[in-house]
């Protein structure tokens, strides 16, 4: 998500390293990564495309634990706020023509340093606008937004296929989880110029999308066991199910249509649509798991190319507390652990 360059040559590692199998193979189940080497092996299964990112790693309990409190890097521009540390599989996942890929993992989060009932400010202008979190500069109108606890900080699992740029995401934090599901620009993915990708199509505006489904407190302190099972039956038609502590979360049909462009669909309203987008069942073939920690408190299109009347900057802050809602960095962070990566694919 931070440069197509390196979007291009991970997605290149991925397929290299793709599981072999078939439309015809009977269902199984990988038990991806359990850490049960305490993280011997975590290098060969995970790679880092967009960096080493921030943060405290370690095996401890044979599970992966990774703590950046507080956050201490930040962007004012296009999505490159949102990564605070992710790790995608050097492995993708084949989706049968028709059938389902599942990823399941046990995560638990503590997020200190969020705001209850936060408003994010920004003004709308180019990346820059606005640096100064005490200074807002005139002339400009002002943006404002309620965010999430998950979006200030929280840490992620993630389903994507990066020739299409379709991603679902669940974010856990310290109360709470929420269920995400975007499409990513071109501009981000650089899909059409991936080799790894024939017959890719630019994702602009009227493409991509992201929308958060639902938000839900959920029990501080302990694990939560997310699942995303991404469906096909052989056709344009997709949907997704997400699941959480065993039980069905939410469901979204027509994969590749923005929710709120489904007519009677619910989710929270974070973030409208641009466009009507389009059916991907029958692009998405292959799909990778990642995990990590996120923040996502900026307005979509998040400083797109071809819709930057929309542009809204938001400084980037030095982590003062003070500074809730007139910065990025505020001094949120998230202290997660991640366990379990299991991958199901069934026929």
């Amino acid at each position: 998500m931070l440069s197509t360059l390196r979007c291009t040559a991970f997605f290149a590692v991925i397929l290299a390293f793709a599981y072999a199998a078939s439309a015809s193979a009977k269902s199984s189940t990988v038990v991806y990564d359990s850490f049960s080497s305490s993280g011997a092996d975590y290098n060969t299964k995970w790679g880092a495309p967009y960096g080493p990112g921030e943060g405290t790693t370690s095996f401890a309990g044979n599970k992966f634990n990774v703590t950046a409190t507080p956050f201490t890097t930040g962007y004012d521009y296009s999505v490159f706020d949102h990564l605070k540390y992710i790790r995608i599989s050097n492995a993708a996942f084949p989706v049968p023509k028709a059938g389902a890929v599942t990823f399941e993992s046990d995560i638990q989060a503590a997020t200190p340093g969020t705001v209850d009932g936060l408003t994010q400010q920004g003004v709308y202008g180019p990346s820059g606008t606005w640096t100064d979190p005490n200074l807002k500069p005139v002339g400009f109108t002002d943006y404002s937004a309620p965010v999430f606890e998950g979006q200030q900080a929280g840490a992620v699992m993630n389903m994507i296929d990066f020739c299409t740029g379709q991603l679902f995401d669940w974010f856990i934090s310290g109360h709470y989880a929420f269920a995400l599901i975007e499409r990513l620009p071109t501009n981000v993915t650089g899909n059409t110029s991936n080799p790894n990708c024939p017959g890719a199509t630019y994702v602009g505006p009227s493409k991509m999308y992201t929308q958060i489904i639902k938000n839900v407190p959920v029990a501080a302190g302990v694990p939560h066991h997310v699942a995303i099972t991404f469906s096909r039956s052989g056709g344009p038609e997709a949907n997704v199910v997400y699941a959480l502590d065993g039980k069905d979360f939410a469901k979204v049909e027509h994969v590749g249509i923005p929710v709120d462009k489904q007519g009677g669909v619910k989710f929270t309203g974070t973030y409208p649509s641009l466009g009507p987008g389009e059916r991907l069942g029958e692009q998405i073939n292959a799909v990778a798991i990642g995990h990590g920690l996120f923040s996502l408190i900026d307005a979509f299109p998040y400083q797109h190319p071809d819709a930057s009347a929309l542009d809204v900057s938001i400084p980037v802050g030095t982590g003062n507390p003070a500074d809730a809602g007139k910065a990025r960095l505020f001094g949120q962070g998230a202290d997660a652990s991640f366990d379990n990566f299991v991958v199901t694919t069934k026929n």
